[in-house]
């Protein structure tokens, strides 16, 4: 790994603005902004360190920021730290210095529901070792919150079907229809799927088949739900990255699989499970746009209209 010493942020500002002089002038270009990744301008006095985290990436939501990164061998746990961008820059990395968010995270995923619409935000991540070592700071990811489209929280469904599998596999099979009038961005979306049996998996126990626009661009997480509900103590969380492309108006993502190995559980028992064998709504899969839920009802919800 490049150790960087401290310096001015023009290395950010550079990154930034070849995606388009406009950006941080108009927050709601997120989806430009978000995926950029910028070379690490914050000084380790400790350069023996363990190896950060690597794949850091930030999705922008409504009023949300979900934070993503490979996970470590032998970490026990992350810290993420937060900076404002302003003007192109960390406010704060004149005097290196950081707002520590979060610590004690398990897991290669953390959302951060602090931030504000209309700001820009910056993001680094460390893994703490087994032993108590912290490794260096991860390249820092940055992210824009935006109000969510009314047009879009209405026009979003998403369809499934089952799949011939074994009672301890879940193996269904999604597309996300887009009846509204504009394009949506796969980036801005999340899809979960409720299931039980998830205590102890991991993304290892999470494969994606016939995806058409390449699974490379999908990113599976498992996380293990604090207050287990009735058919739930987990949920499948699928993200999609910028290369993932948009559904058109009127169009859709195109059917995608997904399977979970697991040791217990039944199929048919999971909060998520819909029976048909053909292409049909599936309300109990939730979608989520710009960190907001646009379809399906969470285990915790009773009606069967979806949210809005």
């Amino acid at each position: 790994m490049v150790h960087w010493s401290k310096k001015a942020s023009a290395v950010l500002a550079i990154s930034i603005l070849t995606a388009g002089s406009s950006l941080l002038a108009a927050p709601n270009a997120h989806a430009a902004i978000e995926t950029n990744q910028v070379m690490n301008d914050i000084t380790w006095d400790n350069t023996a360190a363990p190896a950060a985290p690597d794949q850091v990436a930030a999705r922008a939501g409504s009023n949300q920021v979900v934070l993503t990164w490979a996970p470590v061998q032998n970490a026990s746990s992350y810290e993420v730290r937060r900076y404002d961008v302003m003007n192109n820059t960390y406010n704060s990395v004149q005097n290196n210095t950081y707002a520590m968010l979060s610590t004690g995270i398990t897991d290669a995923m953390f959302t951060d529901t602090t931030v504000m619409n209309g700001k820009v935000y910056g993001y680094v991540v460390n893994a703490v070792m087994a032993n108590g070592q912290k490794t260096q700071m991860s390249m820092p990811a940055i992210a824009a919150p935006t109000e969510q489209s009314a047009n879009v929280k209405q026009s979003l469904v998403l369809q499934s079907r089952i799949n011939g599998s074994g009672s301890n596999t879940i193996n269904p099979t999604i597309n996300i229809l887009n009846t509204g009038t504009q394009d949506v961005n796969l980036s801005d979306i999340r899809v979960r799927y409720y299931f039980t049996g998830g205590t102890g998996l991991s993304a290892k126990n999470v494969s994606l088949n016939n995806v058409p626009f390449n699974s490379r661009n999908v990113e599976a997480h498992i996380v293990n739900m604090q207050q287990p509900q009735s058919g739930a103590d987990s949920y499948v969380e699928l993200l999609f990255n910028a290369e993932a492309g948009v559904i058109p108006a009127g169009g859709e993502s195109g059917n995608m699989t997904f399977t979970v190995q697991r040791t217990s559980g039944s199929v048919s028992s999971d909060y998520s499970y819909g029976s048909d064998t053909a292409m049909a709504d599936n309300a109990k899969i939730v979608v989520y746009y710009q960190g907001g839920p646009v379809w399906g009802n969470d285990p915790g919800v009773k009606e069967n209209d979806p949210m809005n």
